[in-house]
């Protein structure tokens, strides 16, 4: 690249650092909670109840560990994760089309995964990067690192296993390409290789720190069978959010017409990358999808000028409703704080910080749990369960978390009152049955009662 394309590559980045910093901020209390508690010695799956794979977690401990925990901390990392990126797209792209695609498809990249949640930390973010480098080495032919970092993927979330689908598609048709006696077997051998290299080690590390059985329990057969089909789980989207999130992937038609079957493949990536979104349906689980479709929209605008009139009138129309649609979304958005973090938790953090001393324990009902994190106290519970339905009516759940509450009192109960609807609405009966007989109300900050001992 000459300094005019370096200069340019940098310009963007600063746009979408500055769009991040200046839009609303998703910080998800579990991604303060789950790490902080990691740093704290509480292993994941054995002390605390975690439905998806680890390795985000670790990662974000790490940091953790290395730079303290805090609001500004997870900003941070996810920040540096997400323009981290957006320079591997750019790569990846120069490598496989050329550098002009590479910067519009980086163009089109950063308004839609800011349109689709992607200011906040989640799983499906930090699973997408991974995704899409197994894309990549599977474009390049170089079926082992396939297998690695789909690996990869799969131990940061498990709804990786639905880019099996385009990776099998991507060995069929080299199989298919370059047909001979032993090709079969070498292609799926590779990639399976290159996948047990990492999936044996994490295994033989789970049952090293004697992680296994919990670590089936709650990411496998809790997170894989019983998850997706519990009750409240399921969130299937408005009219209103399935025609905003389908919208976007309409950038296939004129594709597809102009092409065939050319992008075919592409079209497979988008929709297992999609498919995170159901059965609980948001907006931040298309995240591992929009690579592809920047991709996409790039290949369509690059090829403007071919195309016939019609194709081009139906181009026009696209980005002129994509505009309507992120620009609507920017002004929802802009200078709106960070989501989980307003005044009422920053109230709560000074009093519990100033009403607590090192060591004390509290116990947090029915609100965000990355109170115990920014206060730097610990949950009276262990394991420490999130207070979901799907979660607390496992059996056994709420009798062991009454049984920690009586072994451990927590100093300070922090509770909000249960709501009609939505989920502040589920009550874990056992649980607050024994809260209401055992605790009193002691005063109230915002609209939070802080629950203290009878006895």
């Amino acid at each position: 690249m000459n300094k005019k394309h370096i200069l340019l590559l940098f310009g963007i980045l600063g746009t979408h650092l500055f769009l991040l910093i200046f839009l609303k901020f998703t910080a998800w209390p579990e991604m303060t909670l789950w790490p902080y508690l990691m740093t704290k010695g509480w292993l994941p799956y054995s002390n605390i109840a975690i439905a998806h794979t680890p390795l985000m977690l670790i990662d974000l401990s790490i940091f953790y560990k290395i730079f303290g925990v805090g609001i500004l901390q997870l900003k941070i990392f996810t920040w540096l994760l997400i323009l981290f990126f957006d320079g591997l797209i750019f790569t990846v792209v120069k490598r496989l089309w050329n550098i002009k695609t590479a910067f519009i498809s980086l163009i089109f990249y950063i308004p839609w995964m800011l349109f689709y949640d992607g200011n906040g930390l989640w799983f499906d973010l930090y699973m997408g990067l991974l995704a899409f480098t197994s894309f990549y080495f599977a474009k390049q032919k170089k079926w082992f690192w396939t297998g690695i970092f789909w690996a990869f993927a799969f131990i940061s979330k498990q709804t990786a296993i639905w880019f099996l689908i385009p990776i099998i598609f991507e060995l069929v048709q080299n199989i298919l390409r370059r047909p001979c006696k032993d090709q079969p077997f070498k292609v799926f051998l590779w990639f399976t290789l290159g996948a047990l290299c990492v999936l044996v080690p994490f295994i033989l590390l789970l049952n090293t720190f004697h992680l296994l059985p919990s670590f089936w329990n709650w990411a496998v057969k809790f997170g894989i069978f019983i998850l997706p089909k519990a009750q409240g789980q399921i969130q299937l989207p408005t009219l209103k959010n399935l025609m905003a999130s389908i919208f976007p992937f309409l950038i296939f038609t004129p594709l597809i017409l102009k092409t065939g079957k050319k992008y075919l493949n592409l079209l497979i990536w988008i929709f297992a990358g999609s498919l995170g979104a159901y059965p609980r349906f948001e907006f931040f689980h298309f995240q591992p999808a929009i690579p592809f479709l920047a991709i996409a929209s790039a290949i369509v605008f690059m090829g403007i000028r071919k195309n016939k009139t019609l194709l081009r009138f139906v181009v026009l129309i696209y980005i002129i409703c994509s505009i309507y649609l992120f620009t609507g979304f920017f002004i929802r958005n802009y200078n709106e704080g960070t989501r989980f973090y307003g005044q009422d938790v920053a109230d709560i953090v000074t009093y519990v910080k100033y009403n607590t001393e090192k060591g004390d324990k509290i116990f947090v009902l029915n609100w965000w749990d990355n109170i115990y994190a920014l206060t730097d106290t610990i949950p009276s519970t262990d394991p420490w369960v999130p207070q979901l339905s799907w979660y607390s009516e496992v059996t056994g759940v709420q009798e062991k978390m009454i049984e920690d509450l009586k072994s451990n009192p927590p100093k300070l109960i922090i509770f909000s009152p249960y709501t009609e609807m939505g989920l502040s609405a589920y009550i874990p009966q056992k649980v607050y049955n024994y809260i209401t007989e055992n605790y009193k109300l002691s005063q109230s900050v915002d609209n939070l009662e802080i629950l203290i001992p009878k006895y």
